[in-house]
């Protein structure tokens, strides 16, 4: 049944139980995730025409970052108390199923390679939307990428889910120190970047620039004083 749903279509399959279908928010392309901080921003700096004044909002690798895959929302809302250092966290939610789960400290940290963050305790968000990718395909789980949540990380993951049939839960530290408030659902928690496995580079060159290396970056570099948008105008791939 899995492989006939996908066929030959490259697509990723989000689905849940009726009960949470319509009550419980649902994945969406990153690219509807655009912060309003980012949208404000001018082309240039000070908007003024000038070479070499561009901004971050011009920079493709930095807006494609951020529109690649999908997002995956909070299930629902969540009260959260910590203290001084976070070391200590406290929540709360009306959910009508478990929303929040821990981990143990001894699973991220040792005495011998102690983690940086070892005095926060690991938890995880609880996901009701199982996901599904054709034959071959895995799923990179890792925090909206240029789009930091100052209160919370989640902790990024690659699960083969072509052959994992169940719930995928996302592991996180609350890092925000003496905060009382609530986490509301629809929060994105992470962005999920569908991975064709045979497509990866597993092997690799270290090496010293050769003749032809030299000529084509001297020839990139100059086309890119030609032109301030060389690589967004004449280079950039459809993705």
């Amino acid at each position: 049944m899995f492989k006939s749903f996908f066929g030959s279509n490259n697509q990723i399959r989000f689905s849940c139980m009726e009960e949470d279908w319509d009550i419980i928010p649902k994945p969406y392309p990153s690219r509807k995730f655009i912060p309003d901080w980012f949208k404000a921003m001018p082309m240039r700096v000070d908007n003024v025409e000038k070479l070499n004044s561009s901004t971050v909002k011009r920079c493709v690798p930095f807006l494609e970052a951020m529109t690649v895959g999908y997002i995956i929302p909070l299930a629902a809302d969540i009260e959260f108390t910590t203290n001084e250092d976070a070391s200590g966290v406290e929540w709360n939610s009306k959910f009508y199923k478990d929303i929040m789960g821990k981990h143990g400290k001894d699973q991220i940290t040792s005495e011998k390679s102690p983690h940086p963050r070892e005095h926060i305790p690991p938890l995880k968000f609880i996901n009701y939307w199982r996901i599904q990718t054709p034959p071959g395909w895995s799923t990179l789980f890792i925090p909206p990428i240029n789009r930091e949540d100052s209160r919370f990380t989640c902790i990024g993951g690659l699960v083969d889910t072509d052959v994992y049939d169940n719930f995928i839960n996302f592991p996180f530290m609350f890092t925000k120190p003496n905060f009382t408030g609530i986490i509301e659902a629809g929060t994105p928690l992470v962005q999920a970047i569908p991975i064709k496995r045979d497509s990866l580079l597993n092997k690799n060159v270290v090496e010293k620039f050769n003749e032809s290396d030299y000529k084509i970056i001297e020839k990139t570099q100059k086309q890119l004083k030609v032109h301030e948008s060389h690589y967004r105008d004449n280079l950039v791939q459809k993705k």
